[in-house]
């Protein structure tokens, strides 16, 4: 507005219009504008109504609310704890120990002498007179055959072989049981060597129980 009356455009009459447009548009700005209330005026109000509220019903409930008292109880001049058990705690059995619940059967070095005959070609053990003397009996059986078959001139050549094949048998056999009756006196098997020691092989006792070669063949 300035500029225009100092150029010399402005009329009264657009000057007066151009005041009456300003303060319209003033008066509508000023309507439009929201009013501004502060915090305190909005909340202060609000925060005091629930202040006296909570007050009015927290006296209400301590009025209402009675605690009991409560009864005097002595407490003992001393607390005794009791003691705990003492508990003892074994460690797990071992592999080794296991293996101990089922033992192996233990062999025994101990020969078994029982029955007649169990080794006829063995050196090992003993045997009673009586088994000696049978095998004495057997031998001197084939002795004798050997002998009369020797001598005949009507000997095939079969049995011939036959006869020789079995010296070696029959010779082992009568020395293993010989041994083996010596053991049963608690002898070495080479007695047998001494002249006429078979007599005393065959009428001889044996050793009462168990010797350093087996058990009793009696027993």
């Amino acid at each position: 507005m300035y500029e225009l009356s100092k150029s010399g455009n402005l009329t009264p009459l657009m000057r007066r219009r151009i005041e009456e447009k300003l303060v319209a548009k003033t008066s509508e700005v000023a309507q439009a504008e929201p009013e501004v209330v502060s915090f305190e005026q909005e909340v202060a109000p609000t925060l005091n109504e629930k202040e006296s509220s909570v007050n009015t019903e927290s006296s209400d409930f301590e009025e209402e609310v009675i605690i009991p008292k409560a009864p005097d109880i002595d407490s003992p001049s001393e607390i005794t704890i009791p003691q705990a058990p003492v508990i003892t705690v074994t460690a797990s059995p071992t592999f080794e120990a296991d293996n101990n619940e089922h033992p192996s059967p233990v062999i025994s070095d101990v020969i078994s002498n029982k029955g007649m005959f169990k080794r006829p070609f063995s050196f090992e053990g003993r045997i009673r007179r009586l088994e000696y003397g049978l095998s004495f009996i057997i031998y001197f059986v084939w002795y004798v055959i050997f002998e009369v078959a020797a001598v005949s001139p009507n000997l095939s050549q079969g049995a011939a072989i036959f006869l020789l094949i079995t010296i070696i048998p029959a010779v082992w056999f009568l020395w293993a049981q010989g041994a083996k009756r010596c053991h049963d006196r608690g002898n070495s098997g080479w007695y047998q060597l001494i002249p006429f020691y078979f007599l005393v092989l065959l009428f001889g006792d044996g050793d009462e129980g168990e010797n350093e070669y087996g058990d009793n063949p009696k027993e």
